[in-house]
């Protein structure tokens, strides 16, 4: 309005930066560093929910290779101004809050907090000041004589572990519990609607879990996701990979999506690297780890877990080393299927209840803790209420659908087929032992919308996945069976089910709340039983089971 004075939208001096539009009492600096680091910082934020009084401002100390993905990790969650570090000395902040040990705290004035971004002090690390090792997540002596770090802790065993290598630490810890831990713990009930939101139907999600460099999971089994995706069958599993963010930061989304391009075919869902880790753990059935964190909070969970590969950088004594030693491994020279089934089977959830007593201190109370730590920090009463404790963020990616099976069918009964479907393009580069009767009968079954031009020619079973009318779908099985002559049966979806035409048989119309691939490998069972005829049927396909009518129609 006339006569008003002008409010940049945007500060633009170090004071107004720090200011802004409102009459903040106090600033905290949010210092990323990793991408793993600042992830961990953009969950912490949530601590200064609907206060008035706290502006967070953040800046990434770019002493990291891992530097320039923390920058994108800001900008793809909002934060639209990332303060240059060479500024920060110019800024007046109450607080400077990390999750990273590394930063260079002598840039910095006044109390900083450095929250941990793993769990736990479990292996050592280069030491630059030193030229021998420390303790990865320890600041360096410097720092902790200045008395104004203060370390979070999970745990008051970790307190103890630091002082005997470094008794600088001695009264720059506080003790609050996991966070994330609780989060999780706390979402375990709502597993079930995270399985419904990954449409697993009855599945069984096994999650992968790698951390990085060459002693990880990925590092020694890279072949590892395409092997259980061709070792299980689809209608039974589906298979997840979580993979440490600073993969994903150094080689970037392409690299690594065109790395697991035949286990993404094969309908491997990859998890998002910031957000979705945390529901699909809550969600596995099953859990295949390494020596990263999410494998201490999955046993921590009570999930059923198999370690496929344990680095050797780990703390002797540490709660990650007893976890190498007491958790079952998964052989790469046995049947996976196997070890999987027996670890579902043979679980026991309270097996790792002492170790995660070893851990996490304060169950329950973390979020609490912390929060009235760093209002403790900035000098601030924390707001009224209990610290909120937010449900997890779904998995924001969804696997591709997969358009080519190598499918067994078995007559259980007179009016009973099973089907065992396993994505093509991991059983043409791994053959797995198998776990089904003698009596069933092997295909290839190929959708249209298969992108490697040869399996139609290869198939005996071709189907189109897009509902058609029944004249239009009747007209396109024939066009098919002309355009492939190795196919015996080809399908076109329709609103009520399929039209199949057997190849020198019949056209089926076929009725059933099914997908056409499922419903034509199904008539290809009849077809080898000979059975093509008016008839009721129950298919069964992992959990999942349909009543199917065939009707014999002329053309």
């Amino acid at each position: 309005m006339p006569g008003e004075a002008h409010v940049p939208l945007l500060p633009v001096t170090p004071e107004e930066r720090v200011q802004g539009t409102f009459d903040c009492e106090r600033t905290v600096l949010v210092v990323g560093r990793t991408v793993t680091s600042t992830a961990r910082l953009l969950e912490a934020v949530r601590f200064f929910r609907n206060d008035f009084r706290v502006k967070p401002v953040f800046t990434v100390n770019g002493t990291s290779k891992y530097s320039a993905g923390a920058r994108r990790l800001l900008e793809s969650a909002g934060v639209e101004e990332v303060v240059p570090w060479s500024e920060v000395g110019d800024l007046h902040y109450a607080l400077a809050l990390s999750a990273s040990e590394n930063i260079d705290f002598d840039d910095l004035r006044g109390p900083s907090v450095v929250l941990p971004h793993g769990i736990g002090f479990n292996k050592w690390v280069p030491d630059p000041a030193t030229g021998g090792t420390r303790l990865a997540g320890l600041p360096p002596v410097s720092a902790l004589r200045t008395g104004r770090v203060r370390l979070v802790l999970s745990h008051p065993a970790q307190e103890r572990q630091l002082l005997e290598v470094c008794p600088e630490v001695a009264g720059r810890t506080a003790v609050t519990g996991d966070p994330t831990y609780d989060q999780l713990r706390a979402a375990l009930p709502l597993r079930r609607r995270y399985r419904r939101e990954l449409g697993l139907d009855g599945r069984k999600l096994v999650l992968l879990s790698s951390t990085w460099r060459s002693e990880s999971e990925l590092g020694r089994w890279r072949t590892l996701p395409l092997e259980l995706l061709a070792a299980l069958p689809a209608d039974e599993y589906q298979v997840a990979l979580v993979i440490h963010p600073n993969v994903w930061s150094w080689y970037g989304s392409g690299v690594v999506r065109n790395w697991f391009s035949d286990a993404l075919d094969a309908g491997l869902l990859l998890v998002p690297p910031h957000r979705g880790w945390h529901a699909a753990l809550v969600a596995a059935h099953v859990v295949v780890g390494d020596h990263g964190s999410v494998s201490l909070y999955a046993a921590a969970l009570g999930k059923p877990l198999l370690l496929a590969a344990f680095g050797a950088e780990h703390v002797a004594g540490s709660p990650i080393e007893a976890l190498g030693r007491t958790a079952d491994h998964l052989d790469p020279r046995a049947d996976l299927r196997e070890q999987v089934e027996h670890r579902l089977g043979d679980h026991d959830p309270d097996r790792f209840a002492g170790l995660a007593a070893e851990v996490f201190a304060h169950v329950g109370e973390a979020e609490t803790r912390l929060r009235e730590l760093l209002y403790r920090e900035l000098g601030l009463a924390p707001p009224p209420g209990s610290a909120p404790l937010l449900r997890p963020p779904d998995v924001e990616e969804s696997p591709q659908r997969v358009t080519a099976f190598d499918t067994f069918t078995a007559f259980t009964a007179p009016d009973a087929l099973a089907l065992w479907r396993y994505p093509a393009v991991a059983r043409t580069r791994w053959e797995a032992d198998e776990h089904r009767p003698s009596t069933a009968v092997r295909h290839l079954a190929v959708d249209e919308d298969e992108r490697n031009l040869h399996r139609p020619h290869q198939a005996a079973v071709y189907a189109r996945h897009a509902p058609a009318g029944r004249s239009a779908a009747a007209a396109w099985t024939a066009d098919a069976l002309e355009a492939l002559p190795g196919a015996r049966v080809t399908a076109a979806a329709t609103s009520t089910g399929c039209v199949a035409r057997v190849r020198n048989g019949p056209l089926v119309e076929v009725t059933a709340d099914a997908d056409a691939l499922v419903l034509a490998s199904a008539v290809h069972g009849c077809v080898l039983d000979r059975s093509v005829t008016d008839r009721t049927l129950t298919v069964r396909a992992g959990a999942r089971s349909w009543s199917v009518r065939l009707a014999v129609v002329r053309d």
